[in-house]
């Protein structure tokens, strides 16, 4: 698994992230610009957030399932701090901490140990 420290820090302040399970249903709205491959998709409890678009499967009528589990944690990181990148997404890592804690976070963030 690649290692990165850091370079930066950084926490997210998203108040209703959009925690996905396999087939939840949802609807998506415009591509993210600065981030190809990621949409924004809400669910029917009014949670929102961009998804990779691999993860969710046309179902009709402007309604899509999630393919897999989606887990929207950003994870809150200091300057120096070391990390594993467990998966790559379209610019973005799901990274483990030194305390386990894990999450995504972008890889402009990363510089490679």
């Amino acid at each position: 698994m690649p290692s990165f420290t850091a370079n930066a820090d950084y926490e997210d302040k998203d108040s209703h992230p959009l925690h996905l399970k396999a087939g939840d249903e949802v609807t998506v709205g415009i591509a993210d610009r600065a981030w190809p491959g990621w949409v924004w998709a809400s669910d029917n409890e009014g949670n929102d957030g961009y998804i990779p678009e691999e993860f969710l499967e046309p179902l009709g009528g402007g309604r899509f399932a999630a393919t897999e589990p989606y887990d929207p944690t950003v994870l809150t990181i200091k300057r120096g701090d070391r990390l594993e990148s467990l998966r790559q997404i379209h610019g973005w890592h799901w990274c483990q901490s030194e305390t386990g804690s894990q999450g995504w976070v972008a890889g402009y963030l990363l510089r490679p140990i």
